[in-house]
């Protein structure tokens, strides 16, 4: 890390006591605690265009939800870069993810886990949004961008799919708000209770079968776990079709 990255963090939180990686690492991105004397941060820092792309959009989300009380995130305190990366600063919220809590959970804990799951991405798909607007928009931008992705090599996804997805894709409905990569490794949970979303570069208005599909991926075969999910969340469950074209097709270039 450059001198000026880190006099410019100490300008936000104060005198920097250790930086240190946490123990649970995506693959987009290089995750730190930063301890100080006030306490305890998340620097976030990515170097491959991509990803600095993806950051960048972070923190915009970070930004925009800044104020909203009801949608739990971390809070954005400040953003940089250099030459070679970006870096996003925010606040530090205690916990593990829900894939790491689920795996160190008892049958009758993982059940209560996946309903809570449910209630707090419903949360999140009822909130108000300031005007109407089709998931066709959402997912049109989608296309487009798996489309950029697909041309700069950035993406496992084939032109062949693309085409596919571009050709027969599911009826449009209502947009909402959507998180935009919800999978369990992508929650905090604390005591037993999910407490925020993390990673939250694709979060905004769209289809919310994208969310639904990816939040049930790791445990679609198991019927007391997706019975559990759908208690909490409250809405008909996405048909087989469906569940394909997001969770085999679009993630594929994401």
């Amino acid at each position: 890390m450059k001198s000026v990255i880190r006099q410019r963090i100490e300008q936000q939180v104060g005198s920097i006591d250790s930086i240190r990686p946490i123990a649970e690492q995506g693959g987009t991105a290089i995750v730190y605690y930063v301890k100080t004397l006030d306490g305890t941060y998340i620097l976030k820092q990515a170097s491959l265009p991509r990803y600095r792309e993806w950051l960048a959009q972070e923190a915009t989300v970070m930004q925009t939800f800044k104020s909203q009380q009801h949608i739990t995130i971390p809070t954005y305190i400040d953003y940089m870069k250099d030459e070679q990366q970006d870096y996003l600063l925010m606040s530090y919220i205690a916990g593990e993810t829900l894939t790491t809590a689920l795996a160190n959970a008892s049958e009758r804990q993982r059940l209560e886990l996946i309903r809570a799951f449910g209630r707090f991405l419903r949360q999140l798909h009822t909130k108000e949004i300031s005007s109407a607007h089709s998931s066709q928009d959402w997912l049109d931008k989608q296309l487009l961008q798996a489309d950029h992705y697909m041309k700069q090599g950035w993406t496992s996804g084939s032109s062949e799919l693309l085409h596919a997805l571009s050709t027969k894709h599911p009826e449009p409905v209502p947009a909402t708000w959507i998180h935009g990569d919800c999978t369990t490794d992508n929650l905090l949970v604390r005591d037993n209770a999910i407490v925020a979303f993390i990673d939250l570069a694709g979060m905004t208005v769209g289809d919310r079968r994208y969310d639904e599909a990816l939040a049930t991926r790791s445990f679609g075969t198991d019927i007391k776990m997706l019975d559990a999910f759908y208690s909490g969340y409250g809405f008909s469950s996405i048909s087989e079709e469906t569940f394909r074209f997001f969770d085999d097709g679009l993630y594929e270039f994401y």
